[in-house]
């Protein structure tokens, strides 16, 4: 006689055992092709190891591009991104960055411009967290969806902002690039609402620049923008417009919203190259740069308005005089900012809110300004960004109805 003996595992003993052989093993990053893939930090979901630094490379199949999504992100929190950090590549090798995370903050989908993406994880000796699990994909290029930032654009109207905005400020080591694609018979009109971007007198660290066409080439640059003054409307030449917003490692601010329109194409709205303070340079301007006896032995007589000079002027602030040194025959003054109405490439010094420029005085006499007092400057600068104002410049006292009218000059283009 046979006798079965029947042993009956309760269902969930299985589910578990088919679960562990299934769940993937993650490594110290790797090389991964393919057309979808999922890549996470090493021992994933357990605690990333401590002093490590991980490189994933991506690549899908030619004529495709990368998009990567973070499932989990959970790495040590610092809103500088200094310690545990997620880097992403456009590309294996000197690849452009699109961005560097931190924390459990789960950015859009990545999206490169060609078939590689590189990804680099980096750990310090305190580490907190289950570290990221991320799906890639290759799709097609220009594919619409919830990207990060950047993208292809081809509708009549839309609108460009940095990542986190309004909520919060844009983060650390981004590139954006939108590429705005018009009709062959249009152009294509760029206006920003608002606008805040880590300030530099020659916009060398956070900034947006705006090319003619599809490629970042410099022949093609119609302008390089920072501060927080929105730049002037922008127009394209022909119907591709190319705009690139890069933040590095240290500060942030705000950010910016702007919006695109198609236009048909006009004489009056094709756009002469910007200088980096956002205004076409003026038709004519004072040119004296340098003292001169015969300059300052004009009559000190302010001629003008400020509608007048505003155009001629490369920048225009009213400001504090907080220090007065004499420099031969002329006076190096320091002004304390209030308002900064246009900056052209004058160099200007912060620390913390405070802003502050150094402006030579070329004649001591003429215009006669006094520590303590404030004024409205409309002056230049020369080759090292040091602000200049002779007689010919348009220098008076400032008084708070003044304000209004600097304020609509502030938006015309000259």
């Amino acid at each position: 006689m046979r006798i079965i003996i029947c042993i009956f595992a309760p269902a969930f003993l299985f589910t578990s055992i088919f679960a562990q052989r299934r769940r993937p093993v993650f490594t110290c990053g790797g090389n991964f092709t393919g057309d979808t893939g999922l890549i996470g930090s090493q021992g994933y979901p357990g605690v990333y190891p401590p002093n490590n630094k991980c490189v994933w490379r991506i690549t899908v199949p030619q004529g495709r591009v990368v998009s990567l999504l973070f499932q989990v992100l959970d790495l040590e929190s610092d809103h500088l991104c200094r310690y545990d950090y997620v880097d992403i590549y456009d590309g294996h090798i000197n690849g452009q960055r699109l961005g560097r995370f931190c924390g459990t903050a789960r950015p859009g989908r990545l999206v490169t411009n060609g078939n590689k993406m590189q990804v680099v994880m980096v750990s310090e000796a305190n580490t907190a967290g289950s570290g990221f699990l991320a799906a890639y994909s290759a799709i097609r290029p220009n594919e619409r969806g919830d990207r990060y930032c950047g993208g292809h654009l081809d509708k009549p109207v839309g609108t460009i902002k940095t990542p986190n905005w309004p909520d919060r400020d844009y983060p650390l080591g981004v590139t954006c690039l939108w590429h705005i694609v018009a009709p062959q018979d249009q152009i294509i009109e760029l206006k920003f609402e608002k606008f805040d971007v880590e300030r530099d007198s020659y916009c060398r660290y956070d900034q947006v620049a705006v090319f003619n066409g599809g490629e970042m080439n410099e022949s093609q640059k119609i302008g390089k923008f920072c501060g927080d003054s929105p730049p002037v409307p922008v127009y394209s030449d022909g119907d591709h417009l190319l705009v690139m917003f890069i933040s590095d490692l240290s500060l942030t601010a705000d950010g910016f919203i702007g919006h695109y329109q198609f236009k048909q194409r006009t004489l009056s709205t094709v756009s002469a190259p910007l200088t980096p303070a956002s205004t076409s340079p003026p038709t004519t301007r004072p040119m004296a740069l340098t003292y001169s006896e015969d300059l300052c032995k004009q009559k000190c007589k302010r001629t003008g308005t400020i509608e007048s000079h505003y155009c001629m002027s490369n920048f225009v602030i009213t400001a504090t005089l907080i220090s007065a040194a004499m420099r031969d025959q002329s006076i190096l003054a320091t002004f304390s900012i209030m308002h900064l109405y246009k900056e052209g490439s004058l160099a200007i010094q912060q620390a913390g809110k405070t802003m502050s420029t150094k402006v030579t005085v070329l004649c001591k006499n003429c215009p006669l300004v006094r520590r303590g007092l404030n004024y409205i400057v409309m002056g230049q600068t020369n080759d090292q960004g040091h602000g200049v104002i002779s007689p010919l410049n348009f220098v008076m006292a400032f008084k708070a109805k003044k304000q209004r009218d600097l304020g609509v000059l502030k938006n015309i283009r000259c």
